[in-house]
């Protein structure tokens, strides 16, 4: 028996597990097996309605052929007995053949069993998928999307009714997922901000109020309900001021100890929503992550016109978070914004915002906090814990209010600039603000590291390089900054010295990563069984020998070339899996998921989803040379074509 799963996916595979079936990627054969599991009445369908359906404007024996051309590869893929003929005239699906995770779920939805239906409810119907030519599909596959998605909506506030009459635990999270199925229900946003407000408290029902606001402004250009702002409007008035700092004054004076940002490969910790393993991602992301992050170091760094020798950058780097003494006479916002610090080079990006948010609560006019908070959200876009459209616009916000109550924060500008760049794609503006940024204080590194973001975003590797070089040049004992400096050899394609870049930073940095950057090297190459020896080796060095044994072992690059592309076929899987567990997969995972197994019409698609989100790697498509083998594909170059910034005039 087979498993068609729609919901949130699209996938057909056994139903004991095996492997998703490969024969059915042609949208038409996806469409008719889509209308013969969903089309209600269930039953047969007559082969007229069917060929009207999906091929309306060609001639009766052109869709004659077509529907037995679609009927045939369908039963090739699924078995012969999957789809039943009744007569000359109907075919149907055999329900005992081919089961569908959807027709379960209305099951369930009709048997009011509201907890198993949302159990089973893991996305959007086939989401993303379209049919071309096929106005009459498209409208029907419209109307069940919304249809089975009210319905499910529905399904969740009536869970919510009985775990309030049985008193059962967890009723808030049961009430955000109902909310956030159809989230421009104003009454389910109204009891969801008071059922936090009675069982997490007043900062996890205004968080609500929060999302609710930027989704009608994303999605609508609308505010919330009068009715719905009082409510809010009473949260707030009700929210006392939250006690001092628990830590002594002597130890809010003392600059605590910072880890560097680590690369994934590092063992920073990851967003519990998705893992990135391989370079071509994980790489990137922690670029970003690094582009923000470093950009810090301005604000908590005394202003200097020259470089520190390198007998002097441990001490440098030890009184790295003394801010001017007008900022450290509030101890309480100063050792708020300490604690910020050092949750964010943790790799806890998440708990830095909270940090960085409550600060910001208490201390609305400290601009050391307004700055921590712009970065805060800057790294909730690049970490994948935040969209775009809900990060970059706070970030900004906030960057533009610290600039306001204090023109010197080098800081400010430089995320003010990374915003422009990444977010409004204005680099005329972002290249001013880097600028500004760097007059403040020419001395820090993390700085010239916007700055080479702001050359590649223009294509200007070598000056990317360059700005790179001079970072390292600055604080020479930080393996980041040597890394950067091999990974941007990589983007030029300048293999040889990437790899002796790489090869250097693993012997002068031991426990620092560069295995997944030695890898993408290898596999630029064709070394591939080389690049598959780093990819253990990283595992291997840190001590995870679980992790190191699940990557093969090859005796040639053309085995290590078959292996390589079983692992990116089983990392779709994994992502498939987490969409359908509900978490974020961002669109840039997805590009790059597809870019590895080598299908360039998805890798393009999830491409331009990136650009019309805004994606935060957007910058690397057009420079990673694991895309080179698309580049030539008419389909590139007329999305690279809608890149603006591209062409804009220099």
């Amino acid at each position: 028996m087979l498993e068609l799963r729609v919901l949130g996916t699209l996938t057909i595979q056994p139903l004991n597990g095996g492997a998703p079936s490969a024969a059915l990627t042609q949208p038409k054969r996806l469409a008719l097996l889509l209308y013969l599991a969903l089309a209600e009445p269930a039953g047969p369908h007559s082969r007229e309605s069917l060929m009207a359906l999906l091929w309306p404007e060609a001639d009766d024996e052109s869709t004659r052929h077509s529907l037995r051309n679609t009927l045939y590869g369908l039963r090739q893929a699924l078995g012969e007995g999957a789809i039943v003929s009744r007569g000359e005239g109907y075919i149907e699906l055999d329900p005992a053949a081919i089961r569908c995770d959807a027709v379960e779920v209305r099951g369930l939805l009709a048997a009011q069993r509201w907890k198993d239906a949302l159990a089973g409810w893991e996305g959007d119907l086939a989401p993303g998928f379209h049919v071309s030519g096929a106005p009459e599909f498209e409208h029907w596959l419209d109307e069940q999307r919304a249809s089975l998605r009210r319905a499910v909506a529905d399904a969740g506030w009536r869970r919510v009714d009985e775990m309030e009459r049985s008193s059962e635990p967890g009723i808030g999270e049961a009430a955000r997922r109902a909310w956030s199925i159809d989230p421009t229900n104003e009454v389910g946003a109204r009891r969801l901000m008071q059922l936090l407000d009675a069982t997490t408290g007043q900062a996890a029902a205004l968080r609500a109020y929060d999302d609710l606001v930027d989704y009608l402004r994303r999605e609508y250009d609308t505010t919330p309900s009068a009715e719905t702002r009082a409510v809010a409007e009473k949260l707030r008035a009700r929210i006392q001021a939250p006690p001092p700092p628990s830590l002594p004054v002597a130890a809010l004076a003392a600059a605590p100890t910072i880890l560097p940002v680590a690369t994934p490969e590092a063992g920073a910790p990851a967003p519990h929503r998705r893992r990135r393993q391989e370079f071509k991602k994980g790489a990137l992301i922690a670029t970003a992550i690094l582009v923000v992050a470093g950009s810090v170091v301005a604000v908590r760094r005394p202003m200097s016109a020259g470089t520190p020798s390198n007998a002097e950058a441990p001490a440098a780097r030890l009184g790295a978070l003394q801010l001017p003494a007008r900022y450290r006479a509030d101890t309480g916002a100063y050792g708020s914004y300490l604690r910020g610090l050092s949750l964010r080079f943790q790799g806890k990006h998440a708990a830095a915002l909270d940090t960085f948010v409550a600060l910001v609560g208490r201390a609305p006019q400290y601009p050391p906090g307004l700055a921590g908070l712009a970065h805060s959200y800057g790294l909730a876009v690049v970490a994948g814990l935040t969209p775009p459209s809900e990060g970059a616009p706070k970030a900004e916000e906030a960057a533009r209010r610290a600039i306001a109550l204090d023109s010197t924060l080098a800081s400010a500008y430089l995320i003010l600039g990374g915003v422009e760049m990444a977010w409004h794609w204005d680099l005329p503006l972002a290249g001013k603000l880097i600028d500004k940024g760097l007059a403040l204080d020419p001395g820090d590194a993390e700085a010239h590291v916007v700055r080479a973001a702001w050359f590649r975003w223009r294509g200007e590797l070598d000056s990317a390089l360059a700005e790179a070089r001079t970072a390292h040049a600055l604080d020479p004992l930080n393996a980041a900054f040597s890394e950067r400096v091999a990974r941007h050899l990589y983007f030029l394609r300048r293999y040889d010295e990437a790899e002796a870049m790489y090869r250097r930073n693993l012997r002068d940095y031991p426990g620092k990563g560069g295995y997944g950057g030695l890898a993408a090297v290898y596999r630029a190459e064709g070394r591939t069984r080389e690049a598959l020896a780093m990819l253990r080796a990283g595992p291997e060095r840190a001590g995870d020998s679980a992790g190191a044994a699940r990557i093969p072992v090859a005796t040639s690059d053309t085995q290590a070339a078959r292996m390589l592309a079983d692992m990116s076929r089983q990392k779709l899987r994994v992502l498939a899996e987490a969409a359908r567990r509900g978490e974020l997969v961002s669109a840039s995972d997805w590009a790059f998921a597809y870019a590895d197994v080598g299908d360039v019409g998805e890798a393009i698609r999830w491409m331009d989803s990136m650009r019309v989100g805004r994606d935060p790697l957007l910058w690397s498509i057009p420079i990673n040379p694991s895309l080179d083998f698309i580049r030539s594909d008419p389909r590139y170059r007329a999305w690279e074509a809608k890149l603006p910034w591209r062409h804009a005039p220099r």
